[in-house]
Order: structure tokens, then sequence, then C-alpha cells
């Protein structure tokens, strides 16, 4: 899936529509989910057993009242809550891969600016500048990386 994200020019249109719907599906399903749980979840009507269960019957009798479109738009702000979580996740795992991958380039370069010092009189000053350059860039992808898993701005 990692090459159509990449290459999502070269992906047939039926591909990309497939993909779109089975995202749209399970966001859909997880909206159904919360919507079902929230309907389950309140007594019917008149049920005063189930009234009697809770602490407050004040508060029991009034959650009888809401109407379906009153818990589905609950269960959209939970399923938006939900969305944002993933994402959440989805960013921060991403940067600490970022973070993992840039500080092993800038340890690699570190190692090849330290090894090319050890022929002293015979550096090549071109090789030991890129490399230089590599390593301080990677450096600082990595701290700005491992920050924003962090949650740091």
């Amino acid at each position: 899936m990692l090459h159509y994200v990449l290459h999502a020019g070269s992906v047939p249109w039926q591909d990309q529509l497939l993909y779109a719907a089975l995202f749209i599906a399970a966001v859909v399903l997880i909206f159904l989910g919360f919507w079902w749980r929230k309907r389950a979840l309140r007594p019917k009507r008149g049920d005063f057993a189930a009234m009697v269960a809770q602490n407050n019957i004040a508060q029991a009798a009034a959650g009888q009242e809401p109407s379906a479109v009153a818990d589905a738009v609950e269960a959209f702000e939970q399923t938006r809550d939900t969305m944002n979580t993933v994402k959440s996740g989805i960013e921060r795992t991403l940067s600490l891969l970022w973070a993992f991958l840039a500080g092993l380039l800038c340890l690699i370069s570190t190692l090849a600016v330290v090894f090319g010092l050890r022929g002293f009189p015979h550096i090549d000053w071109g090789v030991e500048g890129f490399f230089a350059v590599v390593m301080v860039v990677c450096a600082w992808f990595t701290r700005a990386s491992w920050r924003d898993f962090r949650g740091q701005h």
C-alpha cells in the first residue's frame, strides 16, 4: 500500500476508489458502533428496573428522553475524537521512525568523519565536508523528529 501512496498517479482510479471506499466504510462502522452502543446502553422509556439501577433517578429519567439524533450527534463527536487519536498516533509513530532513521544516518556520517580524519596528512576535505554537513543536518532533523514524537513544538 505504501507503493500506492508514493506513486498515486500510476495507480488505476478503480484501486484509488476502492481504498477510499474502504476508509470511508471503516469510519462509518466506527460511527455506527458508537451510536449503537449509546442506544443500547440507554434504558428504554418506562424501564423502571434500569432506572432504579442507576444512582440518580432524575438523571435516569432524563436519560430516556434524548432521541436517536442526539445519540448520533454524540456518536459523531466520539468518532471525530477517535479519528484524531488515530491520526495523532500515526503521526507520533512516523516521527519516531524518522527520528530513528535520521539518528542512524547521523551516526553513520559521524563515523565517516571520524574515520576520515584518521589518515591526517592525506584527507579528502571535500568528502569530509560533505559528511560533516550531512551529520549536522541529520542531527537537527533527529532533534526535530524527536520533539514531534514527544509532542513538543
